[in-house]
């Protein structure tokens, strides 16, 4: 009798290539929904100005969406466990592309409030689950996988933020909201 710790078939040895492909995905996936966490700030201003409803109040959204993304991951992680990684992964991409939709629509503080609460939610899938799956391929590089899929984060709003702030400039803040949804659609 051997002891590994890994299993007989474990995801390395299921497919070489796959698990690289899985990364990948990841890292896309943690592209697309980052911007709703570094890309805030730019719309701070914006919306204030068009609703003077004063800065704090604008970015107690932001807190919002901070606390349902990362605060709900153990419920997302269950759902992963029970329905897979796939479910939850498009469930949270349709819940960050209707967060982006109500921000398009908000006319009051609750809404902004709720677009915010939507998208954490739909973020905090996606985050949590994208790391989750990479230490899962990755049972022999954890920290490479790890590093990789939070780079994918990184890079979403690196690629991101300026083409948003030039469609805010250009065409307000709501057709950004709308336009960076579809993207997520």
């Amino acid at each position: 009798m051997t002891l590994t710790s890994e299993p007989a078939t474990s995801p390395v040895s299921e497919g070489k290539y796959f698990r690289w492909l899985q990364l990948v995905m990841g890292m896309v996936c943690m592209a697309m929904v980052a911007n709703l966490q570094y890309g805030w700030t730019l719309f701070v201003d914006p919306i204030d100005a068009k609703f003077h409803w004063g800065r704090a109040a604008i970015q107690l959204a932001f807190s919002l969406f901070v606390v349902t993304e990362t605060w709900l991951v153990p419920v997302e992680a269950w759902f992963v466990d029970r329905y897979g990684p796939r479910l939850v992964i498009m469930f949270g991409g349709v819940m960050v592309a209707l967060a982006w939709i109500v921000n398009s629509y908000a006319d009051s503080l609750a809404l902004l409030y709720l677009a915010a609460i939507i998208g954490g939610i739909g973020a905090g899938s996606v985050y949590g689950t994208c790391v989750g799956n990479a230490l899962k391929w990755f049972p022999d590089h954890r920290g490479l996988a790890a590093g990789f899929t939070a780079a994918g984060f990184g890079a979403g709003a690196a690629l991101t933020v300026a083409p948003i702030a030039k469609m805010i400039a250009t065409s307000g803040y709501q057709q950004a909201f709308f336009t960076f949804a579809s993207a997520r659609a």
